[in-house]
């Protein structure tokens, strides 16, 4: 915000000096005054319309945020140097044109082009939950004890800021200023942050899954690990970025395979075009700084419970805290849960023996009609899966800590169409 406010703040508010003074310079008499003005601010409303489609639709997908920065400042300044050429004022022209080829030269230096490497410290993961995984040898946070990432690919979409990084050892994909997800160079199905094993957990609470669907793809390492691991089963996935879905197919090995179905849609829209049945919906479209809060209302959880089998389950990934000043979010999204499904199991993701659950994190829901089994069933059921798929996931720790507690949620809302608060419920966090 500071930032923003800092590069920003002048030039709004001198542009927001142009209109009044054309005003001023085209009233020619006190009774043109009115007709002038309303002519003007009608050039004005329907330029601002204009610009707000061609940004987000056309200009940002096209020339990307630091291109588009650089071509408005060009045009500012080739104005204002029009303007004082026009009147021969020969400081302010050359004044013009030097900060026009200034403005320019400072995006193109400042752009870390495909193939060049930028420091780790530049790519520094703003978001706490994305956390490793600590097994064996695979340990540590993106390029520890290294000087930085090699860029494959950095685009802007409509939707984010997407890119894909790599260190000595893994792969990773970013939406803006956080990492979504990763895999290992030597083995694209190892999954390379904790959570992505934790949205498994639907097949343990689900006997017998045939259908699984997933909304929000990412780099598909839940979903590619699945596919490997469980070949009776048939996998839809809904991703609203289309760009994100090409990514995962060139840089993260997501196969090309009919039980692996994606479809680019929004994930809610495609719940109510189709009507299923799935035995398991995850939904992995949270981020630790946006939450398409319509995928987490009260009406949405009762469109995708209908689009349920018989005893299947929503697994969710939230991104909140368990308990303390942090945790309203995860609070508000639980109560909205338990409105729509009697047994809504919560699943913190803990790392290295992390016990503060008063921190942000990754933390799992599962819902669905049943009660919730025992921690033990759970790990016997488990343990048979295992047994016939040798290559799946370990859960002995995510059904282990499965958080059994009350949690309190009478201060919180429920989320709905009509009122879900979600980024205010962000704002909260630390």
């Amino acid at each position: 915000v500071v930032a923003t406010i800092a590069i920003f703040g002048l030039p709004s508010v001198v542009l927001g000096t142009v209109s009044p003074i054309a005003v001023k310079l085209l009233a020619r008499s006190l009774e043109r005054l009115g007709r002038t003005a309303g002519r003007l601010f009608a050039v004005s409303t329907a330029g601002s319309i204009a610009g707000t489609f061609a940004t987000a639709f056309f200009l940002i997908p096209e020339l990307g945020t630091d291109q588009l920065i650089a071509s408005l400042a060009v045009v500012l300044m080739l104005a204002a140097a029009a303007v004082a050429l026009a009147q021969r004022l020969l400081l302010e022209t050359v004044v013009s044109l030097a900060v026009a080829g200034a403005s320019v030269m400072a995006v193109v230096s400042l752009q870390p082009e495909t193939g060049g490497v930028v420091a780790a410290s530049q790519l520094q993961n703003w978001s706490p939950v994305y956390r490793q995984r600590g097994s064996d040898d695979r340990t540590g946070a993106p390029s520890a004890g290294q000087e930085g990432y090699k860029v494959l690919y950095a685009e802007d979409t409509q939707y984010h800021r997407v890119a894909v990084v790599e260190d000595d050892t893994s792969r990773y994909l970013r939406f803006d200023n956080s990492f979504q997800s990763g895999m290992f160079k030597d083995d694209p199905f190892d999954t390379r942050f904790e959570y992505s094993d934790y949205l498994h957990l639907g097949l343990a609470y689900q006997s017998d899954p045939r259908k699984v669907l997933f909304i929000g793809l990412g780099g598909a390492s839940a979903p590619k690990r699945m596919w490997r691991d469980f070949p009776g089963v048939q996998f839809d996935a809904v991703e609203l970025d289309p760009d994100v879905v090409d990514v995962a197919y060139r840089f993260f090995d997501m196969p090309r395979d009919p039980r692996l179905n994606v479809e680019v849609e929004d994930g809610r829209r495609f719940l109510a075009q189709n009507e299923g049945p799935w035995d398991a919906i995850v939904i992995d479209a949270f981020y630790s700084d946006s939450i398409p809060f319509h995928l987490a209302t009260q009406e949405f959880l009762q469109l995708a419970k209908s689009r349920l089998a018989p005893g299947g389950v929503i697994t969710t990934n939230v991104i909140g805290a368990v308990r303390g000043s942090d945790s309203r979010l995860l609070r508000s999204m639980l109560r909205t849960y338990r409105t729509v499904f009697p047994t809504v199991a919560v699943h913190p993701v803990r790392v290295d023996g992390d016990q503060n659950l008063d921190g942000v994190r990754n933390v799992i829901l599962v819902a669905g009609e049943g009660a919730a089994p025992s921690k033990e069933f759970l790990n016997e059921r488990w343990s048979e899966v295992r047994r016939l798929a040798p290559g799946t996931v370990d859960l002995t720790t995510a059904i282990r800590d499965r958080w059994d507690r009350p949690i309190p949620t009478n201060d919180v809302p429920v989320l709905t169409d009509d009122y879900a608060p979600t980024d205010s419920l962000l704002l909260l966090f630390g």
